[in-house]
């Protein structure tokens, strides 16, 4: 009767030790499957405020980038102003996860992102004289706040610090015009071992049909 005692406490304990091992296993599959859902940001506008704003830029914008533009066309043809341009997703993702990773890197924290408007003028022959944008991320940088990118010795550094580097070696080289002195942000060798964190190289053209 005592060793049938034993052998069922023993089969008790057994079973309890095998479900406590399988309980966490099942909580961390039960975890890995839920999904995350996020709640729409305040930022959020409707289609209505989204169409307004797009009429009114092709009426106060386009019109006149097409009138502008067309003077100095030298195949005839009209000019299409760009009126958008997207990323994919993914590259989008793939970005703001460099961004945060270099900026933490660097000693900061990238806490937004920057769009700036931009013009390719006549040096690409795919987008000659285009519209285009590019993100650059903003962080707190020796009290101070801005845009960033990474130095040589990899810490981030404000991008107006290194505008500023290029005004003035511009200047004591004698190198007045207007077109000279501005920076460039496609010259790599000027950061000199740095890493730009300007994102560009969107797809960009007039709206598709079936939108606004």
């Amino acid at each position: 009767m005592k060793t049938t005692s034993k052998f069922l406490l023993f089969i008790a304990l057994a079973t309890l030790f095998t479900a406590c091992q399988e309980n966490p296993k099942k909580e961390n599959q039960e975890m890995e499957v839920k999904e995350i859902t996020y709640e729409a940001p305040k930022q959020i506008i409707s289609l209505e405020e989204a169409d307004s704003l797009y009429v009114n830029y092709k009426n106060r914008r386009v019109k006149f980038i097409e009138k502008m533009e067309a003077e100095s066309q030298t195949d005839g043809k009209p000019f299409v102003p760009t009126q958008f341009v997207s990323f994919d997703i993914k590259v989008l993702k793939e970005y703001i996860g460099y961004v945060e990773q270099e900026a933490k890197k660097g000693g900061t924290t990238a806490d937004s992102l920057r769009i700036y408007f931009g013009n390719y003028g006549n040096t690409s022959t795919k987008y000659p004289k285009q519209n285009t944008v590019f993100l650059l991320p903003t962080a707190a940088v020796n009290n101070d706040y801005g845009g960033i990118f990474i130095d040589s010795e990899g810490k981030a550094k404000l991008v107006r610090d290194w505008v500023n580097e290029q005004l003035d070696g511009d200047l004591k080289g004698n190198q007045k015009s207007e077109a000279s002195i501005l920076p460039s942000f496609s010259s790599a060798s000027s950061l000199q071992g740095g890493t730009s964190l300007a994102l560009n190289f969107g797809q960009g053209g007039p709206p598709p049909k079936t939108d606004f």
